[in-house]
């Protein structure tokens, strides 16, 4: 008996830690793996690739030069001209390289795909960054970019990108964000869902990573699946390709270096007529504020907790009603139901008074009795059913000659921690109806006037 209520007790408990355990499981198998060959590459047809997205590009006239490392894409963007580097995977490049990057000329144009904030800070770039989510929102584009307002709605917001110390545009409730480096043009992407295959044809995921990366002749795809070594160890092949990206001048990149220029992109840039922090200019703001966003999730109170703490409370709420449907209790006050079958009286009695004993309730076991008699004496008086113990008390005391306290005794009076006392006074109480209903005499104690 013991280990069946112990297995009603964990089995709503397993159950939902099963489903929770699942769940976690299902979410990490689906998320796209960025050191996968086909993630995002423009060769891919799978699922997470973005071959369509290549094809679309090809198609409206945009050159595609794929490069399988930064330092290669670093030198075609210093040949290209006017151009786009579209970073994949910057969390596998090397700090060196993405540093350098951000430094390209302003003709260059730099879209980073759901960057973390160690990425960003490596590239030198002091980006607040919020999130993940669990799956990337799709909120209204919040801001006047063009190619945010042809798209509408797009899945960008997973990862949060408060660039406001840097000016730009912020669009899609800070899911993506561009701003003006020291020189480049710097794109953040929340999430990798609008340039994948299996992505593209869901919101306007498809329209906006064909206007973000068709606004230059040509793009430079960074398909990168690995961590890039430090290009200052080995044959010294990967600096000399450097060297030759920056113009041959490594001392220039040294001077101008990234650490001076990320100060140069920074709040200062409020001074020269940007908007100041809080106060975002045309185009800019929050996109859930801007177009009606979803009052819970953009509320303070959402905000102030991770979106674990939701889950684990919602996981408890399912735990509670999962232990309440195998306990088969209701929620809420007790209802009063009609018995499927007919029990016999005398079965009743015996099962709850057996309850009553194994409990060690001999209080509650003479009050039961007492409250069946004052209801028995209440009807043979023709008092009401919950008329007060006192007054009943005195309709018997006259009836018995008796002092009044005496019969508020047997009526209302408790019991010692002792089965043989429990019994006389039940049997008193008993006697007391049976001579008030004349069905018995009264039986007097071995002193006058006192009942037994």
């Amino acid at each position: 008996m013991r280990s069946r209520r112990w297995l009603r007790f964990a089995l709503p408990f397993a159950v939902v830690a099963g489903l929770a355990t699942m769940t976690g499981v299902a979410h990490v198998v689906q998320q796209p793996d960025p050191t996968d060959a086909s993630f995002l590459s423009p060769t891919s047809d799978a699922g997470d690739g973005a071959r369509l997205l290549a094809d679309d590009l090809t198609g409206g006239g945009v050159r595609v030069i794929v490069s399988k490392g930064s330092a290669e894409a670093i030198a075609a963007a210093s040949a290209a001209g006017p151009a786009t580097i579209f970073v994949t995977t910057p969390g596998l490049m090397h700090p060196t390289y993405l540093n350098r990057m951000t430094s390209l000329p302003a003709e260059v144009r730099l879209v980073l795909v759901a960057p973390d904030a160690t990425t960003l800070t490596t590239a030198g770039l002091n980006v607040p960054v919020l999130g993940p989510r669990w799956t990337a929102a799709a909120p209204r584009p919040g801001c006047a970019t063009d190619v945010a307002v042809a798209a509408g709605p797009a899945a960008v917001q997973r990862w949060r990108y408060d660039a406001r110390g840097y000016g730009g545009v912020r669009c899609y409730g800070d899911g993506l964000v561009e701003f003006t480096g020291s020189p480049a043009t710097i794109t953040l992407v929340g999430a990798a869902d609008p340039f994948r295959n299996d992505r593209a044809d869901e919101h306007g995921n498809r329209t906006l990573a064909r206007g973000l990366l068709g606004r230059t002749p040509s793009v430079i795809w960074l398909d990168l699946h690995e961590r890039e070594p430090d290009p200052d160890e080995g044959t010294g092949q990967s600096g000399e390709e450097d060297e030759r990206s920056s113009g041959g001048d490594p001392g220039a990149e040294d001077e101008g270096g990234s650490g001076d220029r990320s100060g140069e992109t920074g709040p200062e840039q409020d001074q020269a007529g940007d908007p100041q922090d809080g106060e975002p200019g045309e185009g800019e703001g929050d996109g859930s504020s801007a177009q009606g966003g979803n009052p819970v999730t953009d509320s303070p109170l959402a905000r102030a907790f991770p979106p674990a703490v939701w889950a684990t409370l919602a996981l408890l709420a399912l735990a509670a009603l999962a232990l309440a449907a195998a306990s088969a209790r209701r929620l809420g006050a007790p209802v009063a139901e009609p018995l499927p079958v007919r029990v016999r009286a005398a079965e009743t009695v015996r099962g709850l008074g057996g309850l009553y004993r194994r409990a060690g309730a001999r209080s509650t076991s003479l009050a039961t009795l007492q409250g069946a008699a004052r209801l028995r004496l209440a009807e043979h008086y023709g008092l009401p059913p919950d008329v007060p113990a006192d007054e009943v008390a005195e309709r018997v005391a006259a009836t018995l000659g008796q002092p009044v306290l005496e019969v508020r005794h047997v009526l209302s009076g408790g019991v010692e921690d002792s089965d043989e006392e429990l019994a006389r006074a039940a049997t008193t109480v008993q006697n007391l109806v049976r001579y008030v209903t004349g069905q018995q005499n009264w039986q007097q104690g071995p002193d006058e006037g006192t009942l037994t």
